[in-house]
């Protein structure tokens, strides 16, 4: 005699509430607007620690959803949530030499750390990081340069061979997570800016996240996937001790205050002072030229 096939029982979801959908949706948005520009993981991290999701891949998803959802209707400016992972290739082109004139004018900028004592750089472990810090760098004329994991050699070196003829003292602001594979990451680019530029006496300093903000901040985090990891400056296997917490558990506006201050203390601001000075003066005449061209 055959036997029955055996059928699976059916699962059957708690669905939420139009209230508590509700209730999540002016959650989240309050999240993006007190951090914007942000990221989906930023915010899905604001959400965790507010108990709005819990956190797991569908919580993540929630967040995702609704965000998603709250732009598509306008609810949520798509701007006040960035993503630097897609971007387009295009050289600049004008229509005339009074455009040409026009956009210079109004977009000219000089060059802050040309002929300062110093130079600043940052760099950081995802596109995301990069998308909540570029208002920041962008302010103090900061080259920043985000990682996908693991950084390659072209990309290592294309930064390095700028460091051979510019004897300045150099400070690279590194912004990661704080678990082995973030440490890993860090020291690996560490030893190859070093190794390609031929410069040791790169001042490579972790601005965030590091154990110091995990317990001031009382970040949460999750079990290390490594209990070690190779320093790749030193050489040295380094024993790792507590949680793993991503760079993202840290809100956007507190990232881009310290860096902001970490920025500005590197800055000659008498000399940044009279630069703006110099650089409205010729904002005018090229906005004049233009005047004159059309």
């Amino acid at each position: 005699m055959t036997e029955p096939a055996y059928e699976g029982g059916h699962v059957k979801r708690q669905r939420a509430t139009k209230a508590e959908m509700q209730h999540r949706y002016d959650a989240l948005y309050e999240i993006v607007r007190e951090n914007k520009p942000t990221g989906i993981r930023f915010c899905y991290y604001r959400a965790t620690t507010r108990g709005v999701v819990a956190k797991t891949d569908s919580g993540y998803n929630m967040v995702q959803r609704a965000i998603l959802d709250m732009r598509r209707s306008g609810r949520i400016p798509w701007h006040w949530v960035v993503d630097s992972s897609r971007w387009m290739r295009k050289p600049d082109t004008w229509g005339s030499v009074e455009e040409l004139l026009a956009d210079a004018g109004a977009s000219y900028r000089r060059a802050l750390w040309r002929d300062s004592e110093s130079v600043v750089e940052v760099w950081c472990e995802s596109e995301s990081v990069a998308g909540v810090l570029y208002p920041t760098t962008a302010k103090w004329d900061v080259p920043l340069h985000p990682l996908k994991g693991q950084t390659s050699d072209s990309f290592a070196w294309g930064a390095a061979v700028q460091y051979r003829d510019d004897p300045r003292p150099l400070t690279i602001f590194y912004l990661g997570d704080h678990d082995p594979a973030g440490y890993e990451i860090e020291t690996n680019l560490h030893a190859k800016l070093v190794e390609f530029s031929g410069r040791v006496d790169i001042e490579f300093l972790r601005l965030a996240v590091d154990f110091g903000d995990v317990q001031q901040l009382g970040l949460t985090g999750t079990t290390p996937k490594k209990p070690s990891y190779r320093d790749k400056v030193t050489g040295g296997l380094v024993p790792w001790h507590g949680p793993a917490v991503e760079v993202e558990a840290v809100d956007p506006p507190m990232l881009r205050r310290w860096l902001d201050a970490c920025i500005s203390d590197k800055v000659d601001h008498e000399a940044l002072r009279l630069l703006r000075v110099a650089e409205e003066s010729e904002r005018e005449i090229l906005l004049r030229m233009a005047g004159e061209a059309s």
